[in-house]
């Protein structure tokens, strides 16, 4: 009987102490744009445009967005990558560096992981889980496909 409280015991403390660290995925320094480059069937700006529009209000609330600059940017989406709801939340930016024939789109992926509760101090950074899930959305519907080997 003693066994198992004690093992009951190591459990809650580890699930208390396991959301107070980010997750693996989390990396502590702030990601660079990653480009895409569109494939044949995309026809211009405005066809570009909606198609990035739809695949990101698909999974995620738009906070700004400005057609005529070509720029984008959602509401931080909370508990990303699994990670705890309150304590870790990511956001999604998107530019078109170009506006009359477009040729590629830039997509930049935030994360910031809540490292001191009581002074609310967010520490910045970005998440190779949720980059890679935004990134493979928008390529599927924007991006050239490569031939294998």
């Amino acid at each position: 009987m003693r066994t198992w409280i004690v093992t009951l015991l190591c459990i809650s403390v580890s699930m208390v102490v396991g959301g107070c660290f980010a997750p693996s995925s989390f990396v502590k320094t702030t990601a660079g744009w990653k480009i895409i480059e569109f494939n044949e069937n995309i026809k211009g700006f405005d066809d570009a445009w909606q198609k990035c529009v739809d695949t990101i209000a698909r999974d995620y609330d738009i906070e700004m967005m400005d057609k005529n600059s070509g720029y984008m940017r959602t509401a931080w989406i909370y508990g990303i990558s699994g990670g705890v709801y309150n304590r870790y939340r990511g956001r999604i930016t998107v530019k078109f560096s170009q506006l009359t024939e477009p040729t590629t789109v830039d997509v930049k992926t935030e994360a910031q992981w809540l490292t001191n509760e009581s002074t609310g101090i967010w520490t910045p950074g970005f998440d190779r889980t949720f980059q890679r899930d935004v990134y493979t959305a928008l390529s599927g519907r924007l991006g050239r496909t490569v031939a294998p080997d």
